[in-house]
């Protein structure tokens, strides 16, 4: 996946850039992500490629972290525990509107 890198501004003085990333997949546009700050003693100031891969490594870091918010948890069957749900969010498969799930009691053989 290719990542977009836009860097917005910077900063000689405190040797900083501010950096917005996204998905080149994304459906939101680069210049509505929010901008982070990032020192640049820690990137490798020796080249142009250098220092564009170390903050690509680093955009994808954040783009990774970001998706995984988007995305939700897949959660176990077992006894239901709504108080162990609250606050997460959870990622379903959609059911078309002519299935539906049938509760069936336990059957031994």
């Amino acid at each position: 996946m290719k990542i977009l890198i836009k860097i917005e501004e910077y900063l000689p003085e405190t040797e900083q850039i501010v950096v917005k990333f996204c998905s080149s997949q994304s459906e939101k546009s680069i210049d509505k992500v929010k901008p982070l700050s990032f020192n640049l003693s820690n990137f490798n100031l020796q080249d142009t490629e250098l220092f564009l891969e170390g903050l690509a490594i680093r955009g994808q870091e954040i783009i990774d972290n970001y998706e995984q918010l988007q995305h939700g948890e897949v959660i176990d069957n077992g006894s239901l525990d709504i108080s162990s749900l609250v606050g997460k969010t959870i990622e379903r498969e959609k059911f078309p509107r002519n299935k539906k799930m049938i509760p069936m009691r336990k059957i031994e053989l």
